[in-house]
């Protein structure tokens, strides 16, 4: 049992859960075990692999477990976190995640803040070696804009709004969610950033320093879909971010536009630049190598990334064998109609498709 007020004192621990079947069952142990008085709420979010079925199967040992099924038309994190802080009925809750990145003993030190005076307590990630190098700049940007947001909006700050590791005082943040239920983004991925949105500005605010660890078991659901559900929460301006990088990178018909148009502008601007004579011809195969080049690049990118293996080594080839070969059919569809093509040329077409390709590239890697 932990020592402290949380080893010996009631409060709500909140789970939500996503096919979490491997981890759900050492976690309600781990978790019984250290806090022996706490009420632990599973909110599953219609799990595929048994994992609501083997909560029910702990809690029917005697254990204060209560797992609800959450409405499958109301899916997402926020929402899921925010039926559990409803369901609630204790004066502090605790929310961490299932696959123990979040430590259950760092729980205790939450709930200590809470039982001190705060209003909120947060955890703040140690150091986040563990994560991917794009995790790492997913998080860093995502809590970037959160913290630009609060500030402009005079709010409550933590240094790590993304942890999704944080405790509450109950009766204020069930008041916070029945006041704004319409204003929440109840599909997105980050409840305690909507929370601080909204509590009063003078609220109590501490942070607890936690080592992030590693998934135990399972796949990690962080994806492109977490920062422009970010972006959706930082108001009108945000929401119109969020819709411009979805058609713009998400939607291949967005991204094939976007290249086409940076292909085309490199291409002319460097033939501007270096006071070539555009004849009509010139002009024609200019646009129709672009045109063919910058359709197969995208198309190719989107198959190729579907197929096989996805690691560093393989992906890479992947690309330089687009790009390689999407520039080759730029230099044959222009030869092809002016039949003839010099240096200031090849250097314009290679410009062009290669600001084509850095743009489609990099949203493909954003995408995922």
């Amino acid at each position: 049992m932990q020592s402290g007020w949380a080893g010996s004192n009631p409060f709500s621990i909140i789970l939500p859960t996503l096919n979490e079947g491997d981890n759900i069952v050492p976690m309600l142990e781990t978790l019984v075990g250290l806090y022996p008085k706490a009420s632990i709420l599973v909110m599953d979010d219609n799990s595929k692999d048994g994992t609501a079925q083997k909560a029910r199967e702990f809690a029917a040992k005697g254990h204060d477990v209560t797992v609800v099924s959450r409405d499958p038309s109301d899916k997402g994190l926020t929402a899921s976190i925010f039926d559990g802080i409803m369901h609630s009925k204790t004066d502090f809750f605790v929310v961490m995640d299932s696959d123990f990145q979040h430590p259950p003993t760092s729980v205790g030190e939450l709930i200590e803040k809470m039982h001190e005076g705060s209003d909120m307590a947060i955890g703040v990630r140690e150091d986040k070696v563990e994560l991917s190098s794009a995790r790492m700049m997913a998080s860093w940007a995502a809590n970037a804009m959160a913290s630009s947001y609060l500030r402009w909006k005079r709010q409550p700050r933590s240094s790590d709004i993304m942890s999704g590791f944080f405790s509450g005082r109950t009766q204020l943040c069930q008041k916070v969610i029945r006041e704004n239920d319409g204003k929440f983004e109840r599909k997105g991925f980050k409840g305690l950033f909507d929370l601080l949105k909204f509590v009063p500005r003078d609220a109590k605010i501490s942070e607890v320093v936690f080592k992030f660890n590693s998934r135990r078991s399972g796949e990690s659901k962080l994806s492109s879909t977490i920062i422009i559900s970010i972006m959706r929460q930082c108001g009108i301006w945000g929401k119109a971010l969020a819709a411009a990088t979805t058609f713009f990178i998400i939607d291949i018909r967005g991204r094939y536009l976007a290249a086409l148009l940076l292909g085309l502008l490199f291409t002319f601007g460097v033939l501007r630049l270096t006071n070539t004579i555009l004849t009509a011809d010139m002009i024609n195969s200019m646009l129709l190598a672009i045109f063919l080049s910058i359709s197969y690049l995208v198309i190719a990118n989107r198959l190729l990334s579907n197929v096989g293996r996805r690691d560093g080594i393989v992906q890479g080839a992947k690309l330089v064998f687009t790009g390689f070969s999407g520039y080759l059919i730029s230099l044959y569809a222009f030869y092809w109609v002016f039949s003839d093509i010099n240096t200031v040329q090849m250097l314009s077409l290679f410009l062009g498709f290669g600001i084509g390709f850095l743009y489609d590239s990099s949203s493909m890697i954003f995408k995922k």
